[in-house]
């Protein structure tokens, strides 16, 4: 019986160990860090090389609560994947490990290419796909054993990988998502890289494709770009 009872003990405690998300961005910086990320898709024998970024703009209070802007950029030479940047308010006491801080923004706005800049009041609706990246794996989320290398301008990271699944169904299609996501304490955001996988099924017809986005550079004394937008 003791035996038994150390075992289902044993059992509980590894489980409770693993992640229960893993969201891409988890930790609050210090206000004016920046990070830029080399990326590679893949797709339809394609390859498409934007850089995306992400920077702490500045603080506000906001809702009853101080929070938060951020800036989330994306450059690129491709029509299918514009330029972009998002501005996000968001409440300080959303980050956190195992947390998803831009999953719950008190405003967020987008920008296309050299359009005025909108409000979205769901991201989600606006852009599934991106939010799903930003989601991370929500399904059989776990820390692999090994340790991942990602190589930056100024060395090598030993990073922890946290791996699972996701998916959505929109209508008749499904995109199944394979992610790798790589995390150092050292790194602004706690964020390194990651790698994923994307089937996608509609009408019979089946398509597959992979992103991968490593850190490149990182610093102080982020710029905004969209610095008229607050709450």
């Amino acid at each position: 019986m003791i035996a038994h009872s150390l075992y289902l003990m044993l059992s509980l405690l590894s489980f409770t160990d693993e992640p229960k998300s893993a969201a891409l961005i988890q930790t609050l910086p210090a206000d004016g860090t920046w990070a830029t990320f080399n990326v590679l898709i893949k797709a339809n024998g394609r390859e498409i090389l934007p850089t995306w970024s992400i920077r702490s703009v500045g603080q506000a209070f906001h809702g009853g609560k101080q929070c938060r802007l951020i800036e989330l950029e994306q450059s690129s030479d491709s029509p299918e994947f514009p330029n972009t940047t998002w501005r996000l308010v968001v409440p300080e006491d959303q980050f956190g490990n195992e947390k998803h801080p831009l999953g719950k923004p008190a405003k967020v706005w987008r920008q296309m290419n050299k359009l005025d800049p909108e409000v979205i009041e769901n991201m989600e609706v606006a852009d599934v796909l991106f939010v799903t990246l930003l989601k991370g794996p929500i399904q059989n989320v776990k820390t692999e054993e090994a340790k991942e290398k990602v190589n930056w301008q100024q060395g090598d990271l030993e990073c922890a990988v946290v791996s699972g699944s996701s998916l959505i169904e929109l209508g008749n299609a499904k995109i199944e998502w394979q992610h790798r996501v790589f995390r150092h304490e050292k790194v602004p955001f706690g964020f390194a890289g990651a790698r994923l996988e994307l089937r996608a099924e509609a009408g019979g017809q089946k398509t597959e494709a992979s992103i991968q986005m490593l850190l490149r550079d990182h610093g102080d004394k982020a710029q905004p770009k969209l610095p008229d937008l607050r709450p």
